[in-house]
């Protein structure tokens, strides 16, 4: 089946002809031979079936044999000097006489190199014409003086076309030129008088497929002697060294596409010659030549169109180049205007609001749209403002390009037909930055042309048996016209490239401003980080120095005989006391994360040891909701590492107790590895780093998926949180930031009916060992020991309630202790007083406690006579101004609220001072030997009966939190008669089985 019909070229796939294979068609034309040849011994590979025409030897004779039998020594030697020549195209064309049998005849060759093979074609050599080759090279000359004596490009296209019909002698020599789209126009021509004129005219450009295109910029000139010729086979096909067509890209006798042939058929067409013309490493049109009838031109005729078309193009750059810079000479001042303006304001709307003109002026356009952020100007001709602003939305969904052009807007963007008359065509410039769009957008209304088509360029087709539709060479030529609507003038090049030029000074002057303003953020940010970290010192003073008083108070009277209400009432103080106290740490501790205050304090410790005391003292919580608790380690995982320890244990006793307190049933597990292949030497630190995984995985109810997605947000609590009533929503938050501190990362992965797997990473540094932290004393101290110095005290507070609260634990064992309400007062007592250790409280009225520090320094180092020790006492939320702290001076710091212990071990530490402590009597040391042989009685509830039900709660509030250090000083105030029960519940701490604790105290 063969229909022709007429399709629009949209519809038809244009791309049988780009698939033609035309550089390797296997065939040449027949008005020469062509032979391939293997150096150095010209070897015949290949040649094409017309040999006995030309030779009188058929080609299959040939192949394998050396063309130098067919040479006398003289040409071949010629010829072998030329291939020992890189560039031998310099040579062309060679005349060369073969000897064939008897007689000799004489040829034109044309020798070049390519697909591996030494590529010989020959022409018959022929009477030559009137012109010498001397001749040839003046006629050249004056064909280029005359072109280039034209006053302007369209006059330079017809002297050309001109200049080359009369040398070359065609019918017709027209110029053609390619548009931006690929077609083409005629812009000039040469004719006999009674053909039809082609000038003006257009065609599409599926007339000159793209491989076509691709010769043509390859190859200057192409040859057809005869349109009606019968192609010949080159044999074998293939080019025996690549088993391959030949490549005859490069081919004077290439045989031509048989679409194109019939396409000079349906023309009328008897024989063409083309020379390109190249600008800018691009194909910009061509010189055609058509003949009615056949006609051979030789290689010097060739030649000097080849030439001309050299000169032409180089002409064609010249003409453009001139045409650039007189517009540059324009449109340059309007640049340096623009550009002046960028720079010497702010980037806002009204920025171009004197200068519209220009801006218009800069690439010819009737109207302009400045969008920056979500603010609207319009300049010139424009529509109105909801059609712009439907316009700017789809640009910056659609088209999100730096610069973008179009000539028919209705193209791409069919809303744009309504507002032709004013925006058909547009260029638009694009700047995203922050997240705020700045735009230019220049438009240019619809301009009707009536555009001369040679022949419908929408081409008839074929389709064939198997469905395909294939183009087919139009059959008429007749004068086609077409009315194009919707469509502005084209944008050229240069104006395009004037609106890159203003795109890179409106960047650099957002950048400017932006720059200006990060600037000015940043002096504003560090003023209010500044200003929050005084916030929050001010604030976790004021809040835990009431605290300190509270909490310091309450473990002074619990040392006292109480009745039972006394010390239910004391409970409650101290329970409540706690409470609000890890509250203000947890919304403190993430204050401080947000405040960037949060530091990584690495140590040496014991991971094994670490998991062990979680897993103890979890496990009761766990038994006690009918639990399983599974702890699972991987065999390499490593026992001592470096890292953070304390924010490791916050991470896992966080995570392990939400787990257990929102699983009703089932498992909870946690799993500990190392990750594969994460383990190498970091040579900076000299060490051994791995990552371990932790995945906390449990078979509660599960979370909602919208809601994982906001765990990790400060004070969200999931539905089954908020129900517990329990949690300040702060612990997730918390965790993730200090395992981001650790150097992972934390992820929540869950199904709700199924339950919830929290995974994290942490990256650790191998160790051999473990710090050990000093065993502390369990006993009261209730004096100091004999024989020691008279220690005298100072304690600088400005808060009446912990003065008084130190100086009554300090003076009951015997240390002589004075007051100083801030650090002028303490400076003075300095001098008179000479204290062994201050307690100096860091933050006061007047002068505060590092102004002190220093002075009192300062002052010790004049008379290096005297150099008391200063602890700090700080109610700062902020830990890690540790290195502040005594970079100041300070020996040594405490955190409110304190433990009483820890003030006695304190000063122990840096005086050396030795107390006594609290002894059973000898009745009860007998009492206490006879029930301590019997080593192997469990503790019981009734054990702790006899300790009130206040220091019950903290014991047990201090078990389930793992303070061993808390639970210590629990246990120092059990009665001295009752040793045993000391001694169990600190073997108990010692051993980590918190949780065995914890059940005896719930009991």
């Amino acid at each position: 089946m063969d229909i022709t019909e007429f399709v629009p070229p949209e519809f038809v796939d244009l791309t049988n002809c780009d698939r033609e294979a035309i550089h390797i068609p296997g065939l040449i034309q027949p008005h020469g031979i062509l032979l391939t040849l293997q150096e150095p011994d010209l070897i015949i590979l290949q040649a094409s079936q017309n040999t006995a025409e030309f030779l009188g030897i058929p080609a299959a004779s040939l192949i394998n044999h050396s063309l130098a039998q067919f040479l006398n020594p003289t040409q071949l030697n010629l010829l072998k000097e030329c291939l020992n020549t890189e560039n031998i195209e310099i040579y062309n064309p060679l005349n060369i006489s073969l000897r064939i049998s008897d007689s000799t005849k004489d040829f034109e060759c044309i020798i070049h190199r390519h697909d591996g093979v030494l590529i010989l074609e020959m022409e018959r050599a022929l009477v030559k014409d009137q012109f010498s080759a001397l001749s040839f090279y003046h006629l050249a000359k004056a064909a280029i003086m005359n072109i280039k004596r034209a006053s302007n490009f369209p006059e330079m296209a017809e002297l050309l076309a001109q200049e080359v019909r009369q040398i070359t002698g065609y019918d017709r020599v027209m110029i053609y030129q390619f548009e931006p789209d690929e077609s083409g126009i005629v812009i000039a021509e040469n004719k006999r008088e009674d053909l039809e004129p082609f000038l003006g005219l257009h065609y599409p450009a599926s007339d000159i497929p793209k491989q076509a295109r691709q010769l043509y910029y390859q190859n200057w000139l192409r040859l057809i002697t005869d349109i009606n010729y019968q192609p010949v086979p080159i044999i074998p096909r293939n080019n025996p060294l690549t088993n391959a067509p030949l490549d005859l890209s490069f081919s004077v006798l290439r045989s031509v596409s048989p679409i194109h042939i019939e396409y000079l058929q349906n023309m009328g067409v008897g024989a063409s010659l083309c020379t390109s013309l190249i600008t800018d490493k691009k194909l910009w049109g061509l010189i055609v030549c058509h003949h009615y009838s056949p006609r051979y031109v030789n290689y010097e005729i060739r030649k000097v169109c080849e030439l001309l078309g050299q000169v032409m193009s180089l002409e064609i750059v010249n003409k453009q180049q001139q045409e650039f810079e007189k517009y540059t000479e324009k449109i340059k001042l309007i640049q340096e205007d623009l550009k002046k303006i960028l720079l010497d304001n702010n980037v806002n709307n009204q920025i171009f609001n004197e200068k519209g003109n220009s801006l218009l002026e800069l690439v010819n356009a009737d109207g302009a749209i400045i969008y920056f952020g979500d603010n609207i100007t319009l300049i010139g001709k424009t529509p109105i403002k909801e059609d712009i602003q439907k316009l700017v939305n789809w640009l910056q969904n659609y088209n999100q390009q730096e610069i973008f052009h179009i000539n028919c807007l209705s193209q791409v963007y069919p809303p744009a037909n309504k507002i032709k008359e004013l925006a058909s065509g547009l260029l638009a410039i694009s700047i995203f930055v922050d997240r705020i769009y700045y735009q230019i957008i220049w438009l240019r209304p619809e301009v009707i042309q009536t555009v001369n088509w040679a022949g419908d360029p929408n081409k008839p087709v074929r389709v064939e048996d198997n469905g395909m539709i294939n183009l087919s060479p139009r059959r008429s030529f007749e004068m086609w016209k077409e009315t194009v609507r919707e469509k502005c003038l084209p944008w050229k090049q240069i104006e395009i490239d004037a609106a890159a030029e203003l795109r890179n000074a409106l960047m650099f002057a957002v950048l400017k401003f932006y720059q200006s303003a990060l600037q000015q953020a940043a002096v504003e940010a560090e003023a209010a980080n500044r200003a929050k970290s005084q916030f929050l010192a001010k604030m976790s003073h004021e809040l835990r120095t009431p605290l300190n008083a509270i909490l310091g108070f309450t473990q002074v009277l619990a040392q006292h005989s109480l009745n039972q209400e006394q010390q239910e009432y004391l409970g409650i103080i101290g329970r409540s006391g706690e409470h609000l106290l890890s509250l203000i740490n947890d919304v403190l501790e993430v204050s401080k994360i947000e405040a960037g205050l949060v530091t990584f304090n690495e140590n040496y410790f014991d991971l094994s040891r670490l998991l062990d005391g979680l897993e103890e003292m979890l496990q009761l919580k766990a038994k006690s909701k009918k639990l399983h608790l599974l702890f699972h380690r991987e065999p390499d995982l490593p026992q001592y590492v470096k890292t953070d320890e304390s924010k490791l244990r916050q991470v896992l006793i966080n995570l392990l107790a939400n787990a257990i307190k929102f699983t009703q049933e089932g498992t909870v597990q946690l799993r500990v590895k190392m990750i594969e292949d994460s383990r190498q030497f970091d040579a900076e630190s000299s060490t051994i780093k791995c990552q371990i995984l932790f995945e906390v995985e449990d078979s509660g109810p599960g979370i909602n998926a919208e809601e994982v997605n906001h765990l990790f947000e400060p004070f969200f609590q999931s539905e089954t949180g908020r129900k517990s009533m329990e949690g300040t929503g702060l612990g997730l938050p918390i965790s993730r930031q200090f395992v981001q501190l650790l150097g992972g990362d934390i992820s929540i992965n869950s199904q709700l009916g199924k339950g919830t797997t929290v995974t994290f990473d942490i990256t650790v540094k191998i160790g051999i060992t473990s710090d050990r932290q000093p065993e502390t004393h369990l006993n009261k101290v209730i004096a100091l020991a004999p024989e020691q110095p008279n220690y005298r005290i100072l304690v600088v507070e400005d808060n009446q309630e912990n003065r008084q609260l130190l100086d009554k634990v300090l003076t009951s064992v015997g240390f002589e202790v004075r007051d100083a309400t801030n650090g002028k007062k303490a400076i003075d007592l300095l001098t008179t007083w000479q204290p062994h250790l201050i307690w100096m409280d860091m933050r006061m009225p007047g002068m505060d406690g590092l102004e002190a520090t220093k002075k009192i320094r300062e002052i010790c180092q004049e008379s290096q006579n005297y150099t008391p020790i200063i602890i700090a006492l700080t109610a700062s939320a902020f830990t890690e101004e540790r290195d502040r702290i005594l970079k100041a001076g300070c020996d040594d710091f405490l955190s409110k609220p304190f433990r009483i212990p820890e003030i006695f071990a304190k000063m122990s530490n840096h005086l050396g001072v030795k107390y006594l402590y609290e002894e059973p009597t000898p009745s009860q040391q007998t009492q206490t030997s006879k029930t301590s042989l019997d080593s192997g009685k469990k503790l019981t509830a009734a054990d702790l009966s006899i300790m009130s039900a206040e220091w019950l709660a903290q014991l047990n509030h201090a078990a389930i939190c793992a303070d061993d250090e808390q639970i210590l000083e629990l246990i120092a105030e059990i009665p001295t008669e009752k040793v045993e029960l000391a001694e169990k519940l600190t073997h108990l701490v010692n051993n980590f089985q918190f949780e065995e604790i914890t059940e005896l105290t719930c009991q």
